[in-house]
């Protein structure tokens, strides 16, 4: 229950709208978008205001893939991009990602680049607006000895 009653502090909140705008940005079908639903799913990120941001992000990140495809085009033919592509794709997992898909490399450089300017624009004017937090004592009792 503490999921989703107990995380709405400015960090929890700014953290679940970053991970909900990179896994917005991922294509669904692949192995990067469960690693990074993994990831947020053990954060404390805000659960519903992720979903929400997930869900709203996927609906506008179709515009957004002819901005996604040159970028990941451009680090794929090139000479360095080709040689990394190549180790990695040596390890057994890595092809499930689906980084040598120019829009799947692409989206995932986007959503890297932008969780942390994401995370502080939402985090910094949160942390003056929302009301401290009151920490308050356990409600249970010590044992009886």
């Amino acid at each position: 229950m503490d999921t989703f009653t107990g995380r709405f502090g400015a960090y929890e909140i700014a953290l679940g709208v970053a991970f909900g705008v990179l896994l917005g940005l991922l294509p669904k079908a692949n192995l990067l978008f469960a690693v990074f639903l993994i990831f947020f799913f053990l954060s404390h990120a805000n659960i519903v205001i992720g979903v929400l941001a997930t869900l709203i992000i996927s609906f506008f990140a179709s515009w957004i893939y002819p901005l996604a495809d040159p970028i990941g085009r451009e680090i794929l033919v090139s000479v360095q991009g080709q040689r990394v592509i190549g180790i990695l794709f040596s390890i057994p997992v890595v092809p499930w990602t689906m980084l040598d898909n120019t829009v799947v490399l692409g989206m995932f450089l986007l959503g890297v680049l932008l969780f942390l300017p994401i995370f502080l624009v939402v985090w910094i004017p949160l942390k003056i607006l929302l009301p401290k937090k009151k920490e308050q004592p356990p409600k249970s009792t010590p044992p009886k000895t």
